[in-house]
């Protein structure tokens, strides 16, 4: 199980998603760097694909790798409801022997695609165990994916949903001023970010849950698109979502960015960075694809992805430590 978060309003949707996979059966961390999500564009939509649940099937693919597998197949060339129900219909197949093998508990799996379509902002949930139209979720998965969509109103112009664990009510509250203040968006993203950040690292957190994460901003014209990479410590380059049919914006620091991606591209596992330090990933000729480097940390032997400067889980013990000390003053 991860975490991720959506947020939308009428004039902007932010989505932001943490990093960390952990195996199915071991439940140890196997990679702090698992790319979950996606940006994209189709006929009459574009927006942002998230996901919690399944981290990686039986054949070793993520789900970030059953989208693309459909973007190949020309699937996100259609119109938004179309894509939507490929998805629910490919998600649907490859739960069937998941849920037979692993039981209905630990099969649960959840897409959240927020797309501006035809210039009206909406969150859809592609899912076996929760809706977008109501609250709460299953604590087993069903045998079938249902697709539900929610929008925001006049009476509630702010939508926010997250799957996976869930952030504390106060993180939401302050997302939610911050809109209704009409603060910059910078503040509100970051306040987005924080939020999934205080899951890692609150009291009783996840162990599944990451604190380094990646963030898309979508506006209502496909040129208004912003992602980057927020990493704890801080990062030497910025790994991206991954990019179908569309092009988007990378910060790189000051006032630089660089734009990747467009019509008719697909871009998996890419990282942007300026200067030989920023070189993360190596590409590999027999394998087709870059690799990045991961090694295990010195203190504690969690994965450390190279983009990092230094280690999440570390980070999370000097702040826990911290925290007992001031509470024992």
């Amino acid at each position: 199980m991860s975490a991720n978060l959506t947020v939308v309003w009428p004039f902007g949707m932010i989505s932001v998603s943490d990093r960390r996979l952990t195996g199915f059966a071991s439940g140890k961390i196997d990679t702090n760097r698992s790319t979950k999500m996606t940006v994209f564009g189709c006929s009459d939509a574009h927006g942002v694909i998230v996901y919690n649940g399944i981290g990686m099937d039986d054949a070793g693919k993520t789900p970030s790798e059953w989208l693309m597998s459909l973007a190949e197949q020309r699937v996100f060339e259609l119109p938004l409801a179309d894509i939507v129900g490929r998805i629910a219909a490919d998600t649907q197949s490859r739960l069937i022997s998941l849920r037979q093998k692993y039981g209905s508990t630990r099969s649960r799996h959840t897409f959240v695609v927020s797309v501006w379509e035809h210039d009206v902002p909406a969150i859809c949930c592609i899912s076996n165990y929760e809706r977008a139209d109501e609250a709460g979720e299953a604590a087993k998965a069903s045998e079938r994916v249902t697709v539900t969509q929610s929008s925001p109103t006049k009476i509630k112009p702010i939508q926010i949903f997250s799957t996976g664990s869930h952030p504390f009510h106060r993180d939401l509250e302050a997302i939610s001023s911050a809109i209704k203040a009409r603060a910059q968006l910078n503040r509100i993203k970051a306040l987005s970010v924080k939020a999934v950040k205080d899951i890692a690292y609150g009291r009783g957190r996840a162990k599944a849950v990451g604190a380094s994460c990646q963030w898309a901003f979508v506006g209502a014209k496909r040129e208004e698109i912003w992602f980057g990479l927020d990493v704890v410590g801080g990062a030497i380059a910025q790994e991206t979502p991954n990019l179908i049919n569309i092009a988007a914006n990378v910060p790189l620091g000051g006032t630089l960015s660089a734009r990747m991606g467009g019509p008719g591209m697909l871009i998996m596992d890419s990282y942007a960075g300026l200067g030989e330090q920023a070189k993360v990933a190596n590409y590999d000729q027999a394998q087709k694809r870059p690799v990045f480097r991961e090694a295990a940390c010195g203190i504690c032997g969690t994965p450390l992805p190279a983009s990092h400067r230094s280690c999440e889980v570390c980070a999370y013990e000097q702040h826990s430590g911290s925290n007992t000390k001031r509470g024992r003053a």
